[in-house]
């Protein structure tokens, strides 16, 4: 066999070792997705296209198709020079963080590798500049044994930073002797014309070897990284599994102590509840007394100076019942934390009911009462309700002058029911329920004839307004009068004339 045929040989089988390397590793990388497995194809993946070059340019191949291939073999080095520098940073986890200053220098050598093939590329197209083309074809090369040289001295400063750097050492000898001689007999070849193919056989059995090394350390580097992989997460799952036991145990101190706390609320509050019903029978019962009481002792009297006291006397008494009624409204729903009762509230019942209660105060002062109901039903609280109308009903004769009038209607759209008190009084300010005095209570304002209030009327009515998930509006102007409007969600359409 002469030496072409020798040559053509030996390159063909370690050009397919190399393939099947490099196959294997990318097929490795695909299924287990570690990046030094990458770095790892792409060592073999470059010096693969390297060597399969050979074959090209001492081939029988056109004289334009052999030139390319020389051109082609820069970038093919550098590929693989490339891969073998990354696979180095990524085995000695040599990163910015641990190795501050090999990182940088990895850094600046990854983007000589990236740009050099670029330049050549460029030079060969466009400016054609021979001894460019050299000095990057001598550059390259220098890249290339100075990356052996970084990747031997990275091996031996790292030697002892984690367990398997040593046998990175060991595994890299025969590719630093092989990058030496195929580096050697490349300047013997191309500058002193030397016949370099034992060199290169040498060289090729060398990176073959060195392959296989580097084969079973990336394995044990692998396992090794999946074992430490497994131990953290093994620890993470112990500190986790303590924390949740931990943090279970307090959940549990915690629950007892808030049930311990909600059986004595609860106690609290049933007593509450007591002294609440025993303050509403005990004061309003004797109030309502008194009221009857003095009405009688009036009927009783002739006209005199006694009977205008006693007159005076009873409608004290009568806005002190009121006054009453609303703080006790107002604060059973602060305290009490009232639960709804809603049914279907029957509006004319109700209306003519709240028209009866205020018939002897709307009298006193000449103003009559009308009922505009277009609605009959809507599903609410009644209780609540018969509150909200009573407390608008008596703030709009409180605020209405002698002969005027207050209307108290009803109407429905599809879906929505309103209701209505109007009054052509005092009017008021219709942002009332942002307007507090100065120790924080509702701002209090006399009636027409003096009459006193609280000011908590209109804050119990929008709160259980919006109890019974309606809404309260407000249109008012000074001495023309007030309007409230509540908006809630409609029961029926049922409609009935406009009565009086």
């Amino acid at each position: 066999m002469d030496i072409i045929d020798f040559r053509y040989l030996t390159t063909i089988v370690f050009t397919s070792i190399f393939g099947v390397f490099g196959i294997y590793h990318l097929l490795s990388f695909l299924v287990l997705r570690h990046k030094i497995l990458l770095y790892y194809f792409i060592l073999i993946f470059g010096l693969t296209l390297h060597w399969s070059l050979s074959l090209i340019i001492d081939g029988s191949f056109s004289d334009q198709v052999i030139l390319i291939a020389d051109k082609t073999s820069l970038t093919t080095a550098m590929i693989s020079t490339f891969g073998l520098l990354m696979f180095t940073k990524s085995y000695l986890n040599i990163s910015q963080n641990n190795h501050p200053t090999l990182a940088t220098i990895y850094k600046v050598f990854a983007i000589i590798m990236i740009c050099l093939p670029g330049l050549h590329i460029l030079n060969n197209i466009i400016t054609k500049i021979d001894w460019l083309n050299s000095s990057l074809v001598l550059f390259a090369a220098i890249i290339a044994l100075s990356t052996a040289l970084l990747s031997l001295f990275s091996g031996i400063r790292l030697y002892t930073a984690e367990k398997f750097n040593k046998y990175y050492l060991y595994s890299y000898t025969p590719y630093l002797l092989g990058s030496f001689l195929y580096i050697g007999a490349w300047f013997s070849q191309k500058y002193f014309n030397v016949d370099t193919d034992l060199v290169i056989l040498l060289t090729s059995i060398l990176v073959t070897f060195q392959l296989v090394l580097f084969s079973i350390l990336v394995s044990y580097k692998y396992k090794s990284i999946e074992d430490n992989t497994i131990k953290i997460q093994i620890e993470a799952n112990s500190k986790l599994t303590t924390e949740v036991e931990k943090q279970t145990q307090h959940l549990q101190i915690a629950k007892q102590d808030l049930e311990y706390q909600n059986g004595e609320l609860e106690k609290v509050n049933k007593l509450k509840n007591k002294l609440f019903s025993l303050l509403t029978h005990d004061v309003r019962g004797p109030l309502n007394n008194v009221s009857t009481i003095i009405a009688m002792i009036e009927s009783q009297l002739e006209e005199s100076e006694l009977k205008e006291i006693t007159k005076k006397l009873k409608n004290e008494v009568t806005d002190r019942i009121s006054m009453v009624n609303v703080l006790l409204d107002w604060s059973y729903n602060q305290l009490e934390g009232v639960t709804l009762n809603r049914t279907v509230c029957d509006l004319d019942t109700l209306f003519k009911s709240i028209k009866k209660d205020f018939k002897r105060m709307a009298d006193e002062k000449g103003i009559e009462i009308e009922l505009a109901i277009s609605c009959r039903e809507l599903f609410i609280d009644e209780n609540m309700l018969k509150v909200i109308l009573r407390n608008l009903t008596s703030n709009a004769i409180k605020f209405s002058k002698e002969g005027q009038k207050i209307i108290l209607s009803s109407n429905c759209t599809s879906d929505i029911v309103t209701i209505g008190v109007k009054d052509f009084g005092l009017g008021m300010n219709t942002d009332w329920q942002n307007t507090s005095g100065s120790n924080g209570a509702p701002e209090v304002r006399q009636g027409t004839v003096g009459e006193k209030g609280t000011g908590f009327g209109l804050m119990i009515t929008k709160d259980f307004v919006e109890m019974n998930g309606g809404e309260i509006s407000c249109k008012s102007e000074i001495n023309k009068g007030t309007e409230f409007i509540l908006s809630f969600k409609t029961a029926t359409n049922e409609q009935l004339p406009t009565q009086l």
